[in-house]
């Protein structure tokens, strides 16, 4: 059974949803710069701890704790599903191949020095 188990030092940012470019014919989407930027430090860290592996090809249990300056019940936190919408989204492709992978998971908020932990077990 394998376990991937890390820790990044970055400021959590919650889902958002792609905005779009609608003067051109076809609507070009992309990820607002501070959940690109997010997305693109996780999985950079997530990377070096895979250390060369694969993404798993299994199901998998998720573990996210979210570590922010602000008390988890302020309204600017973010939502705990938000989160963890994030951070899948970050890790596809890198530690699994599709977050649909993921069949148990839990997300906790704690008020701390920012930064993400991030625990996937395989079942």
């Amino acid at each position: 059974m394998s376990t991937i188990k890390f820790s990044a030092d970055i400021v959590p940012v919650t889902f958002k949803r792609p905005g779009s470019n609608r003067k051109h014919r076809y609507d070009h989407r992309y990820d607002p710069p501070d959940y690109a930027a997010f997305k693109a430090a996780l999985g950079y860290v997530a990377r070096r701890a895979m250390n060369g592996r694969a993404p798993l090809d299994c199901a998998l249990k998720f573990d996210l704790k979210i570590f922010n300056n602000l008390p988890p019940a302020s309204r600017n936190f973010g939502d705990w599903d938000n989160h963890a919408k994030a951070a899948c989204d970050a890790l596809n492709g890198i530690c699994y191949l599709d977050d649909r992978q993921i069949v148990d998971g839990r997300v906790r908020l704690f008020r701390g020095n920012p930064h993400v932990e991030v625990q996937l077990e395989e079942l």
